[in-house]
């Protein structure tokens, strides 16, 4: 039941996010939450949602809504053309779900500083 619940709530916040004229995350009304900074490596994964965000000195993963549309800023977005690439850098991300032990947050991408693109070979 928590997994059909939590799957729910992805998809309506997926649906309600894309659906929108001006794609907003720092006013965007689907937050729980304050946005917050943080270093990281953003990076293309099998799964959903595929865009995620590794809080480089952690454990913690971000999932970058909404999935294969997300909400990130043109520079990011021009950075990462292309799974062979990940991105570190700076990042203000807001948050759509809140922060739970074991569990991937999903988040929105407000602004990326100070990046440093890195090619991967397969």
């Amino acid at each position: 039941m928590r997994m059909s619940s939590t799957a729910l709530t992805l998809f309506a916040l997926c649906i309600g996010s894309a659906a929108q004229t001006e794609r907003l995350c720092k006013n965007n009304a689907d937050l729980v939450g304050a946005c917050f900074s943080l270093h990281g490596k953003v990076y293309y994964s099998n799964g959903t949602p595929p865009l995620r965000i590794w809080k480089v000195g952690t454990k913690r993963i971000l999932g970058v809504l909404p999935a294969e549309n997300e909400i990130i800023p043109k520079n990011l977005a021009r950075a990462l053309r292309g799974f062979d690439r990940q991105v570190y850098g700076d990042f203000d991300v807001c948050p759509f779900t809140n922060e739970k032990p074991g569990e991937m947050q999903m988040v929105c991408v407000e602004s990326a500083r100070a990046l440093k693109i890195r090619r991967i070979s397969n």
